[in-house]
Formats: C-alpha cells, sequence, structure tokens
C-alpha cells in the first residue's frame, strides 16, 4: 500500500509544480502552489482500482477500490467516498475514508485516520494501518551544476493550508553547495 502512496504523493507534487498559483502577496515562502480539489480528483480516478489484501490463510480477503467521488477538504482532513469490493467474501460497500494532514518537526504528513469497512468473518474492520503515511516535506530536491560547482535545489514546504476546493502550499527555494568527492 505504501508504493501506491508514495506514487500518489510524488503525483500530487508534480501537479503542484505544472499548476502554480498567481503571483503571491510579498512573504517568506518563495514559491506559492494551489492544487484545485478536480486536479486531486482526477489523481484518485487515476490510482483505481486498486487492490489490498486483508487477514491470512483461510480468511483472506481481496478489496478493490474504485470509483472515488465526493472528494472534499476541511479542518485538516481530506474526505472522498470509495467503492470497495471484496473477494471471496461478498463485499461492495461506498466507504468514506478520513485523511488528516498533520505538522510536525520536518514539514507535513498525510495520515489515514479512518478507513472502515465491515467484512462477513472479520467483522468491522478499520483499514487505515493498510495506508502508511506520506511525508511530503519537499516538493523538489535536484541536484545543479551552478558555474561549475555541484549544488543541490530543494524546494521545501512551509505550510500546507487545505480550503474547501484548493490546497495552497508555500514553501522556500533553498541551494546547498555539495562538496566534491
Amino acid at each position: 500500500m505504501s508504493e501506491w502512496w508514495r506514487r500518489l504523493s510524488a503525483v500530487v507534487l508534480g501537479l503542484c509544480l505544472w499548476r502554480p498559483a498567481a503571483p503571491a502577496a510579498p512573504g517568506s515562502e518563495d514559491v506559492k502552489v494551489e492544487l484545485r480539489r478536480e486536479a486531486v480528483q482526477r489523481m484518485l480516478a487515476s490510482a483505481t482500482p486498486y487492490n489490498i489484501e486483508v487477514g491470512g490463510s483461510l480468511l483472506k480477503e481481496t478489496l478493490t477500490f474504485s470509483d472515488p467521488r465526493d472528494l472534499a477538504f476541511g479542518d485538516g482532513r481530506i474526505t472522498f467516498a470509495v467503492r470497495c469490493q471484496g473477494n471471496p467474501f461478498p463485499v461492495d460497500q461506498i466507504l468514506h475514508p478520513i485523511f488528516t494532514l498533520r505538522r510536525g518537526n520536518g514539514g507535513y504528513r498525510l495520515v489515514a485516520e479512518s478507513v472502515l469497512v465491515s467484512v462477513p468473518g472479520f467483522g468491522r474492520v478499520d483499514l487505515k494501518d493498510f495506508f502508511a503515511p506520506v511525508d511530503i516535506q519537499s516538493l523538489l530536491t535536484q541536484g545543479l551544476n551552478l558555474s561549475g560547482r555541484p549544488t543541490m535545489l530543494e524546494v521545501k514546504v512551509e505550510k500546507i493550508v487545505l480550503s474547501r476546493d484548493i490546497i495552497d502550499i508555500a514553501a522556500r527555494l533553498q541551494l546547498t553547495p555539495l562538496t566534491n568527492r
């Protein structure tokens, strides 16, 4: 599951770089990025169908997620509806996962707060542990050669704000000279 989240976060960050916001008012950030709800909705749709396996040996269940819709942002949370179908046990439900954006010392982290599903033979299961947290610390890390001097360019995330229809990201450009080895 973590590979899917890594790919999703890479796509989100890539879209951020391709959809810059209008020039911002002066502030401490060097780069402002605006990610619209529709773009995130398309990313979720392109990442499905997605399968996970729960349980083990005789009680193994394959859950397939598809048809994400009703994406909403607010209060530091991202929610949406997604269809969940199971095999071999008959599961066909609409789930309403909740993901939380948390700020830490090293940046931001997108964490699954709740992904509840009812599976025959298992009961009600929270799948949140099947979704590894996604660290969002930088939008870009790139090695450069500036006048013959190797340098690392990093676009570090300073602030992420979820509003009703937009994710606003403020970032700083950081150039670090690299020593020759």
